[in-house]
């Protein structure tokens, strides 16, 4: 008799303790805060080519979904007219890419360091401001009588002169599919005090093209200083396919 008493209380019970398990995870989502996202990464392709990608997302807890359509106005050094870099919109995947136009070639290279700032279409303040020091970088070959080397040499622009750059951590190795294929047996290479990264070259039986020649990487990525790098260079280090 107690335990049929027992289980009808149990049967009462169900609903209000699953009434209760669903009021509380709909409280937790009402509570989870909705956050806009915005980054700015400058990069410089082949020391000739400087442009900035910017990212816009909304971040719902773990959940990040990219807003499209959105207009952003970006600057260099300040919000003023005459430093407007461009004005871009966002597409489906939430970035945009501008380009350093020739119209602000006299204030990039009065300057050692610059801030880009962006602001979005209708406000006042800045969503997001990135200051970089301007860089160079450059990837040479060295050829020795038993092996091959990679040399890489990042220098930064300081006191009106190009100047060595220590510590800097990059990639090394030969463009494969999409990545970089290390040149070495490390991953991550460090520039030394004069600025340089040296590393043997252990690819040889890689294939390249019908002449043998496979591309040479070095990709400096997220520095704090200078954004990030990448540099190539075409060499005839590979094995020659034929095309069937």
């Amino acid at each position: 008799m107690k335990k049929s008493k027992k289980n009808k209380f149990l049967l009462l019970l169900l609903p209000l303790l699953a009434t209760w398990i669903t009021n509380s995870v709909a409280a937790q989502e009402d509570s989870v805060v909705s956050k806009e996202l915005v980054k700015l990464k400058y990069f410089n392709d082949n020391n000739s080519v400087q442009f900035l990608m910017l990212e816009h997302s909304l971040k719902t807890g773990k959940k990040i979904e990219p807003l499209k359509n959105k207009v952003f106005q970006i600057y260099l050094d300040s919000i003023k007219a005459e430093d407007l870099l461009a004005k871009v919109t966002t597409d489906n995947t939430g970035k945009a890419k501008a380009f350093l136009p020739p119209s602000l070639k006299a204030t990039w290279e009065a300057n050692a360091v610059h801030k880009f700032i962006a602001v979005a279409e209708g406000q006042e303040e800045p969503a997001m401001e990135v200051e970089i020091t301007k860089a160079k970088i450059k990837i040479d070959t060295v050829a020795g009588s038993e092996s091959k080397s990679v040399a890489v040499e990042v220098m930064k622009f300081e006191n009106g002169e190009w100047v060595p750059a220590p510590e800097v951590e990059m990639k090394i190795g030969i463009a494969r599919h999409g990545g970089i294929l290390s040149a070495g047996d490390e991953e991550i290479y460090t520039t030394d005090s004069s600025g340089i990264a040296t590393v043997e070259f252990k690819k040889d039986s890689l294939p390249g093209d019908a002449k043998g020649n496979i591309i040479l990487v070095a990709k400096v990525e997220d520095n704090d200083l200078f954004g990030n790098m990448r540099v190539e260079k075409t060499v005839s280090w590979g094995v020659a396919v034929k095309a069937d």
